[in-house]
This record gives C-alpha cells, structure tokens and sequence, in this order.
C-alpha cells in the first residue's frame, strides 16, 4: 500500500514576505508605500498556503526563530496550517518586495540571507521529520540555509523514499546537486536549470530532457512570460504563458508549486495538475501577498 495522500512541506527558510505598493521606486531616495501587506512567507510556507486554499491535506515542518518566528506561528493559526514548529536561536529573516504602480509585471525584491541553523536545530527538524507518518509527497521549497549539510538532506530524502513517499523539490543553488539525486520531481526555472546542468539551456524542453538524463527525475521547468515545459512519466507536456499578467509577481512560482502538489496528491493527471499549478500562479499574481490566491 502506498504512502496516503497527504504533503509534508518542509520549510527550512521561512520568512516574514512583505510587499510593499509604491507610486514609484526612488533609488536613494525617501519611499512612502501607499499599501503594505505582510504574510508568513518563504517558498514553502506559501506554496503550503496555496495548497491549503485548494483542499489539500498537508503537514509543514518549519524552523523559526525570535520576534519574527512568533510572528509567522500567530499567522499560521488563521492560515489553517498544520505545523510542527523548530526552535531557533536565531531571527528569522524578513523579504520585501517593492511594487511601483507603473511597474507592470516585476517587482524589485530585496531578500535576506536564509536564517542558519545550529547543529543541534538541524537534528531536531531532521529527527521530526524522520519519525513524522508517511506522505505521498514530501516537498523541500525554498534556499537551504547555513548549517543545513546538503548530503544530510538528501540522506533524509532518501530514507522518507524508501518509506513511500514521492519526493518534489523546488530550490536552487549548489545543493540541488545533491538534492537532485534523490528526487522524483524538479521544479526549477531555466535559468537555475542552467546553472544545475553547468551550461546554458536554449529552451525549457531541453532542459527537461537534460534534468532527466542527469539526474533520473521528471522536472518542471518554467520561463518566465514564454511559459515552460515539463516532462512527467516520460511525456513533454507544454506549459502556455499567462493568460493574465498581473502586478504581484513575487510568490507564483510558489504557488505553482503549491498548486501542481495538490494536483498530483489529489490523483489528477499530470496535464491537470499542471492547469491546478497555472492557475494559482496567476491568481497569486493578481493581488499583493505570497501564497495568496486572488
């Protein structure tokens, strides 16, 4: 019998993600937002977010630490997120994103380094996880931060795998290297495609299908307003551009990898689901907030 459908989100960098509306951006100057809308963010907790919005029955393990962890645990409980919280000595970080009202679809985004993790930090989140029930999916989102050995995580990947449970990740840099080889699904754009493979891609299809020869997984790749490419049991499947651009950029990739995970654990077939992921990454585009389905 396989794992039950449920996602285990594990979000090690989380963060207060603030957005801030702007008339216009004034590099060195004094900016005055005319809106500020704050949520508990980071990629995990956002892709979790939506995911909750659209029915999916899911599990976040999460690190936090000072003033701003309390924060995000308040604003957790009106999210309606199940969550088992890590204590950090440490503050977790704050993201912005500035929106100029003339701006059109990009925001510019001021993020913190992702909040570290002490020896003993790591154990207890990799030890809760460990012995946390199955899932279906487990999802890693988001940078990994300091103190996190990335050959750690993917021997943690690799145990919850043998127990069953499908693995997804959405991250970049050197330790999706490591993450990769124990991963059933990669979700990257092309451009962090393209670092991963160590040259430059042409296209979405092309990095797919060289994420698949390297590492084994099915990915997704996106591209921006061009749209992307994904391959999932060995089929191609298009991905359209937006049909709807809007003003709030930061946070869709996040939702839609919040959206393809609920698809995927609901049972839909993979073209649905990615219609699941489409359509929550443009919603999310259409109001200020990460993770927020508009």
């Amino acid at each position: 019998m396989g794992a039950p459908a449920v996602i285990s989100m594990l979000a090690l960098s989380p963060a207060v993600d603030v957005t801030h509306e702007l008339d216009a951006l004034i590099a060195g100057g004094i900016n005055r937002p005319t809106r500020t809308t704050r949520v508990a963010g980071g990629k995990a907790l956002n892709a979790a977010r939506v995911a909750r919005a659209l029915g999916a029955d899911l599990r976040v393990t999460l690190a936090l630490g000072g003033a701003n962890g309390e924060w995000i645990r308040r604003r957790l409980d009106g999210d309606d997120l199940p969550t088992t919280v890590i204590a950090l000595a440490a503050e977790t970080r704050t993201c912005l994103a500035l929106v100029e009202s003339d701006g059109g679809a990009s925001s510019t985004d001021i993020y913190e380094p992702a909040t570290g993790l002490a020896p003993d930090e790591w154990a207890r989140f990799a030890d809760t996880v460990r012995t946390s029930r199955a899932a279906r999916w487990t999802a890693v989102s988001g940078s990994i931060p300091p103190g996190v050995p990335p050959a750690e995580l993917a021997a943690l990947l690799a145990e919850l795998r043998a127990r069953g449970s499908r693995i997804a990740v959405d991250t970049s840099g050197p330790a999706l290297a490591q993450l990769a080889t124990q991963t059933d699904l990669v979700k990257v754009n092309r451009a962090e495609a393209s670092e991963l493979l160590g040259r430059e891609m042409p296209d979405a299809a092309s990095a797919c299908e060289a994420l698949h020869r390297r590492f084994g997984v099915d990915a997704v790749v996106t591209d921006g307003v061009r749209g992307g490419t994904a391959l999932f049991d060995g089929e191609l499947h298009h991905l359209a551009p937006p049909r709807t651009v809007g003003r709030f950029p930061a946070g869709s990739g996040d939702s839609f990898f919040g959206g393809l995970l609920t698809g995927l654990d609901g049972g839909a077939l993979f073209a649905a689901a990615l219609e699941i992921a489409r359509d929550a990454a443009e919603r999310n585009a259409q109001v200020p907030g990460q993770g927020v389905l508009g």
